[in-house]
C-alpha cells in the first residue's frame, strides 16, 4: 500500500512540477527496496519473465499452435541468449542465488507489482473516461472492432520474424554500428570504442528479447477483452494520437516512471537493466526491460490498444520511433538525446525530447546541448516525431508491398460493432 501511494504521489508531483515532493516520494520509494546483486537479480527476471508470459498466453485462450511458437521463436531464445549473455558479463557469479537475495528479489518484486498498479488503474481510468466521452460523439462514432483469434496470433508470429530478419541485418552491418558508437563517443569528448565481438553479442543479446513487449500486450489486450471490454474507436484515436506525438505524451507516464526505475537502483536491476546492459543501442529492443512493460501497465502511454489490431504495434511502434530513437547511426547530424541515454548513461529520460524535469536537473542537457548542435534532432526537437512517422509510413508500405502481409491484406476480416 505505501509503494502504490508513494508512486501515485511521484506521478502527480513530476506532472505538476512539484519537484521537492517528487524527490522526496521517490526516496520513500527507494526506502522499500533492498540492494540484491545485478547478476542474480537477471537471471530471477529472465526465468520469472517466461512464467509470467506462458501464465499470460494460457489466460488469454491463445491456441496451441501460437503457445508453441511463442515457447519456441521467442521465449526459448530469450532464456537462452540471456543466461548466455550473463555468464560473458558477468561469468559465475551470475549464479550466486542464495536465501537472502532470493528473499530480497522477492521483495523488490513485489514492491514493483505495487508500482504496477498505479500503471493498471491509470490504464482503467483512462479507459472507461473515454468511454464516457464517447457518449457524447454521433452514434456512429460509437463502437469497436474485432478480429479472429486466429489473425491476430499469425500477426504477431509474422511480427517476430520480420524482427529477426531486421536483426540478422543488424548482424550484417556489424561495423556500422561500431562507427555509430564512435562517432557518439568522439561528439562527446571521449574515446570509448565498442569492438565488432561486443557488437556481435549485443545485437544477438538485444534481438533474443524482440518480443518483450507485444508478446505481454498482445496478452493483456486479448484478456482484456475476453472480460468483456473491448477497445473502442475512440481508444483508438487517443492512442494513434499519442504515438504520432510520442515525444510529448511519454512526459505524462513514461518520463516519471522511466526516471524513478533509474533512480532506485534495486528497481533498475529489477525492470529495466535488459535495456541497458548493452554498450550499445539497436532498433530490435523491445524498448523495455523484461518486467518494464509489466510495471507500465502492458503500454507506454494510457492506452493498450495496440496490439488488438493485427500489425498496429508492428507498424506503429517497432519499425517507426523505435526504430529512430534506439539506434546508433554513424553521422554526428544523427545523434539523439536518447543515443546519449544509451551510450554515455545521461540523464535524460524524456526519450529525445527532454522534459521540464529534464531541462531543469539534467546534468547531461546542460552539458552537451551547444556541443550537439551538430545534430538534426537536437537542433530541431519535433523531427523525433516526423522522423517516426515517415518511417512507420515507408517501412509500412514495404511490408504491404514487398512481404505482401500487414493491416490492410486482413482489414478485411475484422468486425465492426457498433453499440450508439
Amino acid at each position: 500500500l505505501r509503494a502504490y501511494a508513494f508512486t501515485w504521489k511521484v506521478g502527480i508531483c513530476y506532472n505538476t512540477k512539484c519537484w521537492e515532493s517528487h524527490a522526496e516520494a521517490t526516496k520513500e520509494i527507494q526506502e522499500l527496496f533492498v540492494p540484491v546483486a545485478t547478476g542474480p537479480t537477471l537471471v530471477l527476471n529472465v526465468v520469472s519473465y517466461v512464467i509470467l508470459v506462458m501464465f499470460l498466453n494460457w489466460a488469454a485462450g491463445f491456441s496451441a499452435d501460437y503457445n508453441r511458437f511463442i515457447a519456441l521463436y521467442s521465449l526459448m531464445p530469450t532464456l537462452v541468449m540471456g543466461l548466455c549473455y550473463y555468464y560473458y558479463i558477468f561469468r559465475q557469479n551470475m549464479w550466486q542465488i542464495s536465501l537472502s537475495s532470493l528473499l530480497g528479489w522477492l521483495n523488490n518484486w513485489a514492491m514493483a507489482m505495487a508500482i504496477s498498479l498505479v500503471s493498471f488503474s491509470q490504464v482503467a481510468l483512462r479507459y472507461f473516461g473515454l468511454l464516457l466521452l464517447e457518449g457524447l460523439l454521433p452514434s456512429a462514432w460509437q463502437g469497436y472492432v474485432t478480429f479472429p483469434m486466429r489473425t491476430v496470433e499469425i500477426s504477431v508470429q509474422n511480427s517476430i520474424l520480420m524482427l529477426y530478419l531486421m536483426g540478422l541485418a543488424l548482424l550484417v552491418t556489424c561495423p556500422v554500428w561500431c562507427e555509430g558508437f564512435r562517432v557518439v563517443q568522439e561528439s562527446l569528448g571521449r574515446d570509448n570504442k565498442l569492438s565488432k565481438s561486443e557488437a556481435f553479442m549485443e545485437i544477438l543479446y538485444t534481438t533474443s528479447q524482440l518480443a518483450v513487449v507485444l508478446q505481454v500486450q498482445t496478452a493483456l489486450a486479448m484478456i482484456q477483452m475476453r472480460m468483456g471490454f473491448p477497445f473502442h474507436f475512440i481508444h483508438f484515436v487517443v492512442v494513434i494520437l499519442e504515438y504520432t506525438f510520442l515525444h510529448q505524451m511519454v512526459q505524462f507516464k513514461f518520463a516519471w516512471l522511466h526516471k524513478l526505475c533509474h533512480e532506485v537502483q534495486p528497481l533498475y536491476r529489477l525492470v529495466h537493466l535488459e535495456h541497458h546492459i548493452c554498450k550499445g543501442t539497436y532498433p530490435t529492443t523491445p524498448a523495455a526491460g523484461l518486467w518494464e512493460v509489466w510495471i507500465e501497465g502492458g503500454t507506454l502511454f494510457f492506452c493498450n490498444t495496440l496490439a488488438c489490431v493485427p500489425y498496429f504495434f508492428f507498424n506503429a511502434n517497432s519499425v517507426g520511433p523505435n526504430l529512430v530513437v534506439h539506434n546508433m547511426w554513424p553521422h554526428k547530424s544523427c545523434i539523439q538525446w536518447h543515443t546519449l541515454h544509451h551510450v554515455a548513461h545521461s540523464d535524460i529520460y524524456a526519450v529525445n525530447v527532454p522534459s521540464e524535469n529534464d531541462e531543469k536537473f539534467s546534468r547531461d542537457v546542460k552539458h552537451y546541448r551547444e556541443r550537439l548542435q551538430c545534430s538534426f534532432f537536437i537542433r530541431h526537437p519535433a523531427m523525433s516525431d516526423i522522423a517516426g512517422f515517415v518511417m512507420t509510413f515507408i517501412l509500412g508500405l514495404a511490408v504491404h508491398y514487398v512481404g505482401g502481409i500487414g493491416l490492410f491484406h486482413v482489414w478485411s476480416e475484422g468486425n465492426l460493432h457498433f453499440t450508439g
